[in-house]
């Protein structure tokens, strides 16, 4: 019986992001001089940044100290200092929206970071064991109203590290350690 093309494969997502076109703007870089603002919605806490968290390259204290809060483990209320770098990658995801959508979006967090015991906890649900979660390395994230494959191309662009693709629960998980690719089909 010949396989049903409708039906989603890891193979057929995978080379489905390498062989569609990426949104024809250029990806903006961290480099660019000017003001860096977020705007964050965490559903697991009803709360909401929309903020300039760097001007011309430099880290606006209080605003990272509240991106810190808002990506907390919020199944234990514990902060993390997150690594700048994962505030660049959603940055660069803001703005790839931005140019793409012509109107700011705001940016759904799934995930920040997590407690040992809250990893194990979701180990269950996919997981890894030594997920860079743990160290303040990894966002999980959608935008609403969007769909997965235009949130997988826009996540593809901007990855500096890692990539996960999410599909059944609609998110992307972006980190900054080794540049690496999977797909997660529940």
């Amino acid at each position: 019986m010949p396989a049903d093309p409708s039906r989603m494969t890891r193979r057929r997502a995978l080379l489905g992001l390498a062989a569609l076109p990426f949104c024809a703007a250029a990806a903006p870089s961290v480099d660019q001089a000017g003001e860096r603002r977020l705007k964050l919605y965490n559903p697991h806490t009803d709360e909401r940044f929309d903020d300039v968290y760097a001007v011309d390259g430099a880290y606006v204290d209080d605003a990272t100290k509240r991106l810190d809060w808002l990506l907390r483990d919020h199944h234990v209320d514990v902060a993390t200092t997150m690594d700048p770098g994962v505030l660049d990658l959603l940055w660069l995801m803001s703005r790839r929206y931005q140019v793409a959508t012509k109107r700011r979006v705001t940016i759904n967090l799934h995930s920040g970071f997590r407690t040992p015991e809250t990893n194990e906890k979701l180990r269950s649900e996919g997981a890894a064991r030594n997920s860079l979660h743990l160290q303040g390395k990894a966002v999980d994230l959608s935008v609403q109203g969007y769909g997965m494959v235009f949130l997988a191309n826009h996540a593809r662009a901007v990855a500096s590290g890692g990539l996960g693709l999410y599909w059944r629960s609609d998110f992307v998980h972006l980190d900054t350690g080794p540049k690496r690719l999977w797909y997660k089909r529940f």
